[in-house]
Formats: C-alpha cells, structure tokens, sequence
C-alpha cells in the first residue's frame, strides 16, 4: 500500500499488467471505511449511546461493509462514466482510499487520546424528544478535539486520493484523467461540506 500511496503511477502500470481485480481495490475502499467508523465509536464512548435499541458497535460493524460498498459503487460508476476507464475505475477509487486508512489508523490513536467529553442524558424513549436529544448529542460531538481532527484528516486524505485517482486514471485513461479526477474530487468535496454542515447545524 506503501507505493499507491506515494508512488502512485507506479503502482497503476503494475496494476495495468494483471487482470482486474476489483475486490481486492474494494477491501481498500472496506477497511478505510471500517476504521474510520471504529475509531469514531471508540470516541465517544464514554457518551449515551444515540442508538437506544441495540449495541452500537454492532450498528458500526454491519453498517460499514454496506456503506463501504454503496460509496464505492457510486463513485466508481461515475468514474468509469465519465472516464472510459471500465471497471478499471472501480480498482482506481477502490485504491484512492488508502490516504483514508491511512486517516483511520491515526484517528484511532485520536480516539484514544482525545475522547468526547461532556454531559448527555440517555435517549429518550419518546420518538418526539429524538430531535431535541440529537441535536444536544451531535453539539458535544462536533465541539470535541477529536471532531476537529478527523475533519483535518479527512480533508487531507480527499485532496491525497483525488491525486491518486489522477494518476490511476493517467494510466488507464489518460485523455480523460483530469476530467475524472476532477469530478471525483468534487464530488468527494460536496459530501465533505455536507456532512460538516448537517452535523454541524
């Protein structure tokens, strides 16, 4: 993972030389995904579980393998779209995500270090006093040190993987590879914002 991280041209001429392997770029694009996830539920574990049916380690651990898949899924489709790059588009996003795990390793060490820390009273039972609750929830949540760091890294890991994705496409397509790439980094930007403003508000 060393070299598509640094070396990235590199490593798709390798790549170029063997068949598809697409699941292989998919377990990439998983276990960003799934680090990720485990190092944002180990931060706020000291906090009530916003989840009030159920352990919220098994929602992370059967919700990420399926969010890992609809994301990269979607963006590989509208890379190869765009790209001409067939399902070599799907390996080259698969791929783009190791800054991601990368991320994820380090916000583990985040979790540990930087835990959220505040006052939040269990769930409510009451469907009607979910909304209120959330917003309580997510205001401790985005004040944290930890929040503030897995945005920095997660801005870092989307401006390091849309270069990946130019360089995967500059082999695979070259013609297209700015385009491609460019799409993807906007469209990879467009949930950054997103996220941070639904969260945040």
């Amino acid at each position: 993972m060393t070299e598509v991280l640094f070396q990235p041209y590199a490593f798709f001429e390798k790549l170029r030389q063997r068949p598809p392997r697409v699941w292989a770029a998919y377990g990439v694009y998983l276990l960003a995904t799934l680090l990720t996830a485990v190092a944002s539920q180990l931060a706020v574990r000291a906090l009530a579980a916003p989840v009030p049916m159920g352990n919220p380690w098994i929602w992370t651990l059967l919700g990420a393998p399926l969010a890992a898949l609809v994301m990269w899924g979607i963006f590989g489709f509208v890379v190869m779209l765009i790209s001409g790059a067939g399902s070599r588009a799907y390996e080259v996003v698969g791929w783009a995500a190791a800054p991601s795990v990368v991320a994820g390793l380090l916000l583990l060490v985040a979790a540990a270090l930087f835990p959220v820390q505040g006052t939040v009273p269990p769930a409510p039972s009451d469907p009607a006093l979910m909304a209120e609750w959330l917003k309580s929830y997510q205001a401790v949540v985005q004040a944290s040190t930890f929040t503030q760091i897995s945005r920095t890294l997660a801005l870092l890991a989307l401006l390091w993987s849309s270069w990946i994705v130019y360089a995967g496409l500059g082999v695979f397509a070259r013609a297209r590879a700015a385009l491609g790439a460019g799409v993807y980094l906007l469209l990879q930007l467009g949930l950054y914002l997103l996220g941070n403003v639904r969260l945040g508000g």
